[in-house]
């Protein structure tokens, strides 16, 4: 095909569009289907039943998977409408629970007339012997043995299909499955009609099994069996016969084209409720019974009235017991069953501090032994348990007193220091407490406890003995400055101590400093006659010094003192003035060279020229010529702070 190239195009696009039209409608009329959700949901719609049923005979998965959502929509609809299952239960709950409670009262009732009336006579005690033989209740043997009849099951079954449409017993506890009773029923008509060969209208009227008889009425499209016990009379079968006639008028319809559905039938449970009918025969009485019944009555009820009371009073022995358990701090019931029978039970939370339970029953007149209790721990926070467990933790002092309000507990009396200190460090662990008042505490000090702290902090050496007087701390002995001041500064913080007394105590450096300072300002260093040279003996003396020196300026910076040395020199009376006074300042210049060259600081000697010496004194006069060419010391001390 030759041509133009946009004639070609055209053409093949023509084709395109004759050859594929059909396609391009279905693509259109599936996207449409896919895209319309209306369309969509009505395709699902016609195959939903279809794959629900094949979904059911593969298995259990789609139940499975629809079961939350069942669930969930019926438990919230429950929740937000409970009137509505209300009202669509109580057609089917409301009557039975009635007849229950009914049943119940009148088989009660029964049972205490009946026994009331046989208790004594001989005929009551053979009833009763035969109860123990044969395993059933004395009511039910009297019952038995007093019975005329009664119709105990009644069943409504349809003919044609042999299904049990209503079921009724007096008994819901011995009623058997209605469609097997229905099914053997029909079964017995059916060979009773094939050995006998009677016609199809023909029917079973009635049959024996055991103590059991079965009367059958029967009608058009249905009939109704009665199950009963004893001896019945004619009249019954006429009120069952009728009882059938007005089940066929009321539902001759449904019972004609009944087609399995059985639920259509309840509404004539009360007709055939009707016919549960019973009889007893009357128990003859005579004067004699008729006095030992009431003194059998008479006596029951004294015994009954004594029982009465006593269970009263214990009673209000229990509740009364309950309450002073629950008002005790630190223990909360949740339950009290009183056992008459058996034990008691108690069961509730109780706190580690609370009183002792078994205590309280025995004040309360109930015996621990009858009672079982059931504690789980707890931690109680109210004022009183807080106090309890501070109380059981930490032993009270007498003489203190303890509150606790919005978790803060308030000390108030005296307490001692040791045990005070034990609560500040221990009280936060105390559940129920988080602060600890004890402004208002009065603190009292053991002696022996403040003076082991004391020797525990300062180490008091072996020359020093310590003793506390009224919180004062008194010190005799030997020690050094530095230990002194330490305790002087501090001993007052440790607790207990108010104040230290040292007067007794000896300064062992202030000593020191002391006796070198005699030893040094009595130390003389003697020289030449008329020269600033040193003798022999000035020699001898002058060795000594360097040593006590130090000494002295070692224990006065203990003592906080800085300590200057004077050097005195003299010269004797021979000579002028003016020389004496230049050869004095050269002897000491020449003492104080000397201790210099023995490490001793500049500033520390002070060379001083005294000139003449004075007139010698009485001891010096065995060498007087010596006493006047000598060098003596002083030694001037100030405190450390006013030398700066």
């Amino acid at each position: 095909m030759r041509g133009p190239p946009g004639d070609s195009v055209e053409a093949f696009e023509e084709l395109r569009r004759l050859l594929l039209s059909g396609e391009r409608e279905q693509l259109r009329d599936l996207r449409d289907r896919l895209n319309n959700r209306e369309r969509r949901s009505k395709d699902i719609a016609g195959v939903l039943p279809e794959a629900v049923k094949l979904s059911r005979e593969r298995g259990d998965e789609l139940v499975q998977a629809l079961r939350p959502a069942v669930e969930g929509s019926i438990k919230q609809s429950i929740e937000k409408k409970p009137d509505t299952f209300v009202g669509a239960l109580h057609p089917i709950i409301g009557p039975m629970v009635r007849r229950s409670i009914a049943e119940s009262l009148r088989r009660l009732m029964q049972s205490l007339n009946q026994t009331l009336e046989h208790p004594f006579s001989w005929r009551g005690l053979k009833w009763r012997f035969e109860a123990l033989r044969t395993g059933k209740s004395f009511a039910e043997v009297v019952m038995l043995h007093s019975l005329v009849y009664r119709v105990e099951q009644l069943f409504l079954i349809h003919r044609k299909t042999s299904l049990s449409l209503l079921h009724v017993a007096l008994d819901p506890a011995i009623a058997k499955d209605s469609d097997i009773v229905a099914g053997m029923l029909s079964a017995i008509q059916d060979f009773a009609r094939d050995s006998f060969a009677t016609g199809d209208d023909s029917a079973l009227e009635e049959f024996r099994v055991g103590e059991l008889q079965v009367w059958i009425a029967p009608g058009q499209y249905a009939y109704l069996a009665a199950v009963i016990r004893g001896h019945p009379p004619r009249e019954l079968r006429s009120v069952l016969e009728d009882t059938i006639d007005s089940i066929h008028v009321l539902k001759g319809s449904g019972l004609a084209n009944f087609q399995g559905a059985a639920a259509s039938f309840e509404s004539l449970r009360p007709e055939l409720e009707a016919c549960l009918r019973s009889k007893y025969a009357a128990a003859k009485r005579s004067g004699g019974r008729k006095v030992r019944a009431w003194i059998a009555v008479t006596a029951t009820a004294a015994f009954l009235t004594a029982a009465v009371l006593v269970a009263l009073r214990n009673e209000i022995r229990w509740r009364r017991f309950v309450r002073q358990l629950n008002v005790q701090p630190g223990i909360a019931v949740t339950t009290a069953h009183k056992g008459w029978f058996g034990p008691s039970q108690i069961t509730g939370l109780r706190d580690a501090s609370a009183p002792d339970a078994a205590k309280i029953a025995g004040a309360a007149k109930i015996d621990p032994a009858h009672v079982q209790f059931h504690w789980k721990p707890f931690f109680a926070l109210d004022p009183a348990s807080v106090v309890q467990r501070f109380d059981k933790r930490f032993a009270l002092p007498s003489s203190a007193q303890v509150s606790s309000m919005n978790g803060v507990l308030t000390l108030t009396g005296s307490v001692p220091y040791d045990w005070l200190e034990r609560v500040r460090r221990e009280a936060k662990f105390v559940p129920g407490m988080s602060a600890l008042d004890d402004s208002a505490v009065a603190v009292t000090y053991d002696a022996d406890s403040v003076l082991q702290r004391f020797n525990e902090k300062f180490d008091p050496p072996n020359t020093v003995s310590v003793a506390l007087v009224q919180n004062v701390l008194s010190l005799w002995g030997e020690a050094s400055q530095q230990w002194l001041a330490r305790v002087r500064s501090e001993a007052p913080k440790v607790p207990g101590i108010k104040s230290v007394d040292d007067s007794k105590a000896v300064n062992l450096d202030e000593r020191t400093f002391q006796r070198s300072k005699s030893v040094i300002e009595n130390a003389f260093v003697y020289f030449l006659t008329n020269k600033d040279d040193i003798a022999t003996e000035g020699f001898a003396a002058l060795s000594r010094l360097p040593d006590e020196i130090r000494r002295c300026e070692t224990a006065a910076k203990r003592i906080g003192l800085n300590v200057t040395l004077e050097i005195l020199g003299y010269a004797d009376a021979v000579g002028d003035e003016a020389k004496n006074v230049d050869l004095s300042q050269r002897r000491a210049h020449k003492v104080a060279d000397f201790l210099g060259l023995c490490g001793f600081e500049s500033t520390v000697l002070k060379p001083i020229g005294m000139g003449q010496a004075v007139k010698p004194t009485e001891v010096d006069k065995v060498v007087p010529e010596l006493s006047q060419r000598r060098v003596s010391f002083e030694v001037v001390a100030q405190p450390a702070t006013a030398a700066r």
